[in-house]
């Protein structure tokens, strides 16, 4: 979301809404139920905007309990409640339009997320490490499938076969498939362990597949036995590439260490370049622009609901 909202400062409160209101607003503050904004008449409270900046404060590694990051704490407070503020305008057109996605439409993507995990332990301990409940990731989901359903209904446009066809001979290298390789990798938190992992397979006691999805700390990968797929250079990290891009077919690794832990790395195949033909990538360059055109038509149709919606924010003491 853009800008920065201007702050509504307690002085001009009081003289809008009255002592008697400032005051049950301070009890309120004590109940924990302060009021940070509201959005034609809904209520977005301060502990959910304080929720979500613990949350971008532990992604990010962020203390704010040092005593001088109280400038920091606003900054991050006013950025997320615009961005609160945009959520709520969303939901409540989507409400109004009948574009609220359905629960097994959520669930379909609950579970799709799932997947990605070997096991329910390890998608939990994620949502852990984000400070995410499964409630809390669900919300998230319903809130980004609302918009996709609104911005069909709002933002609609279309993208002609001239579009397409200009854009790809203007953007033609884009397209070109560079040098593949299709690997599997086994991810290890520490030299020792890859070395010890890495001596079972020379002695070829155990399979490759075996090992990644018993020891492996890639959880994307493991289940299916290390397979990284097809990857070019620029999608993995350098030091894996260069190591990857040596080996020959059927070939491993030695040990190789990246920012993600230590990697032992069997090169399956490999795929020279290949020019890109507008008939390969006709479906994802109309794709794309389709997208671009509807965010921007859908960013403008926002901006013209946030001028006419009746919007309060209420700047509480620093903390």
């Amino acid at each position: 979301m853009t800008g920065r909202s201007k702050i509504v400062v307690l002085a001009v409160v009081v003289l809008v809404i009255g002592a008697a209101a400032v005051a049950a607003l301070t009890i309120g503050m004590r109940r924990g139920t302060a009021v940070a904004a509201t959005v034609n008449g809904e209520v977005i409270y301060a502990r959910e905007v304080d929720g979500e900046v613990a949350i971008v404060a532990k992604q990010y590694g962020i203390d704010l309990g040092k005593t001088d990051s109280t400038q920091q704490r606003q900054e991050i407070s006013r950025a997320i409640l615009d961005q609160l503020i945009e959520q709520r305008l969303i939901l409540q057109e989507a409400r109004a339009r009948n574009a609220m996605p359905t629960e097994v439409q959520v669930e379909a993507q609950m579970q799709e997320i799932k997947r990605t995990f070997p096991t329910e332990t390890d998608f939990n301990t994620a949502l852990a490490q984000r400070s995410l409940t499964q409630a809390a990731l669900r919300d998230r989901l319903r809130a980004n499938l609302a918009v996709r359903n609104l911005m069909a209904k709002v933002a609609p446009v279309a993208v002609s076969e001239a579009d397409v066809e200009q854009y790809f001979n203007t953007h033609r290298t884009e397209f070109d498939r560079p040098e593949q390789v299709h690997v599997r990798h086994i991810l290890l938190g520490t030299e020792s362990e890859a070395r010890l992992i890495l001596a079972r397979l020379k002695r070829g006691s155990d399979s490759f597949e075996a090992l990644a999805q018993q020891y492996s700390k890639d959880p994307g990968s493991a289940r299916k036995g290390g397979d990284l797929d097809f990857v070019s250079r620029d999608q993995v990290v350098p030091e894996f590439a260069k190591a990857a891009f040596e080996l020959q077919p059927k070939q491993i690794s030695e040990v190789v260490h990246t920012q993600f832990g230590y990697h032992i790395i069997q090169l399956l195949e490999r795929r020279s370049p290949q020019p890109a033909s507008l008939d390969q990538v006709r479906d994802q360059v109309r794709t794309m622009l389709q997208t671009q055109k509807q965010e921007a038509v859908f960013q403008e149709w926002l901006k013209s609901l946030k001028g006419t919606a009746k919007i309060t924010r209420i700047e509480t003491p620093a903390r």
